[in-house]
């Protein structure tokens, strides 16, 4: 091969493996949700991007294919350019070859790898859009050799026990969902008003995320706060008047103790006085505190159930579940009448607040910056205290933690119902 064919061969397999090797790096550096919003528009580069992104497996084979094979020849190529180059130290052969060595990998290390992946990962979605036909055109010259390739290293594997990355593999995780999330929002902080108005949106998109994470235990009434009456002896007139006191749709049943429940009394059933009431029981679905609160969600709708009482590792109640519970967990709290009764919050004067014992603690730090550690072993205000304090406080009992100053304002014998919280002057400054 002549100086001229080999400087020819050179610059076309620089192009292609600088395209291969491009090609890869914006694929993998790509924000897939938006390549999803984008392959929704009209046009080719959007259908072939979108394409690639359902067989990304066979993409990137294509793609190391296409670049170990030019770079192969890229190389070949060089080295009968630089033995040109270099043929004035024909009688040191150790310094031509170092020679022709460095050469080489300089050119393929700053040409075909360091420069085309530098600039096609500042915008890779961009980069492939532009990019989408000629690489689709390249891509099917391609793949038969990468499915052989392909197939061949499944075989490996399955001879190794090991499954292939397309097999277990999401198109998308959960870091890159948060990841696009956070993007959008740092966007969105140059127009305040789009700010707030995505501002509930991405909160109702982080809480769906992280639904698929939580157990019922994380978001169950717990067992010494459930309303419910004794079917042996209550009748009637205390019936109606458990009804009055908590405000409540709806009321548990149980059968001698808390443990043994046996369904749940509408109010729309004392209505009809010529019934007794315990005739009109509807039965309960029941469900283990480690059950995942999405599979419960689902089993609700499905069987049309509005409420599930929650069983701890030794059999007995551990809480109570609404769908309503559910529904709260992803798009926040509902405030009706009945929820501004059980949950207190408000901020009384200057760093003065009122909470319910109930109230978790990731919420009030959000909303009112009170920087109170955050602990599996806890999720409540209450819970915090009892876990620092060790026992029941009694009722307007004053303590330090944290820099904060609780007084217990209501108590009852097993539980903190209201609490004065205020932070003090050494933990603002």
């Amino acid at each position: 091969m002549d100086i001229h064919s080999a400087l020819v061969v050179v610059l076309v397999s620089i192009v292609l493996s600088a395209f291969f090797s491009g090609m890869e790096i914006a694929f993998a550096s790509s924000n897939r949700i938006r390549a999803g919003v984008d392959a929704r528009k009209q046009g080719i580069s959007n259908r072939i991007v979108n394409m690639f992104y359902r067989r990304p497996d066979m993409f990137m084979s294509a793609m190391l294919v296409g670049y170990h094979i030019t770079i192969v020849v890229c190389a070949l190529g060089l080295a009968e350019l630089a033995s040109a180059w270099f043929v004035r130290y024909s009688g040191n052969e150790a310094i031509r070859l170092i020679l022709q060595l460095l050469t080489i990998t300089a050119i393929i290390f700053v040409g075909v790898d360091f420069l085309p992946k530098t600039a096609f990962r500042i915008n890779p979605n961009l980069s492939l859009r532009y990019c989408a036909v000629p690489l689709y055109v390249v891509y099917l010259v391609i793949y038969p050799i990468s499915w052989a390739f392909s197939a061949l290293s499944r075989l490996l594997m399955k001879l190794f026990g090991a499954k292939s990355v397309a097999e277990h593999s999401p198109l998308l995780s959960v870091n890159e969902l948060d990841d696009y999330i956070q993007q959008s929002m740092e966007e969105s902080k140059e127009d305040s008003v789009a700010a707030k108005e995505i501002e509930h949106e991405v909160k109702i998109f982080r809480n769906a995320l992280d639904f698929s994470d939580t157990l019922l235990r994380d978001c169950m009434i717990p067992r010494n706060e459930i309303v419910a009456v004794d079917l042996g002896t209550t009748d009637r007139e205390q019936l109606q008047r458990k009804f009055t006191e908590s405000g409540l749709s709806k009321i548990i049943v149980y059968d001698g103790e808390i443990d043994n429940v046996v369904g749940y009394i509408h109010v729309n059933e004392l209505f009809d006085v010529g019934v007794d009431w315990k005739s009109r029981i509807k039965s309960l679905e029941f469900a283990p505190e480690s059950m995942l609160a999405n599979t419960m969600m689902r089993k609700m709708l499905s069987e049309k159930k509005s409420m599930a009482i929650i069983v701890d590792e030794f059999g007995g109640t551990g809480g109570l579940v609404t769908l309503e519970d559910l529904v709260e967990e992803i798009f926040g709290d509902f405030e009706d009448e009945h929820d501004r009764r059980r949950i207190v919050e408000e901020q009384i004067g200057d760093n003065v607040f009122k909470f319910s014992g109930r109230i978790e603690i990731e919420l009030i730090n959000e909303k009112y910056q009170l920087s109170i550690p955050e602990s599996e072993e806890y999720q409540t205000l209450a819970g915090y205290i009892l876990s620092h304090l060790g026992n029941m406080p009694e009722q307007n009992d004053s303590f330090e933690i944290d820099g904060l100053k609780f007084t217990i304002l209501r108590k009852s014998a097993t539980r903190i119902e209201i609490v004065r919280v205020e932070k003090l002057r050494a933990s603002q400054e």
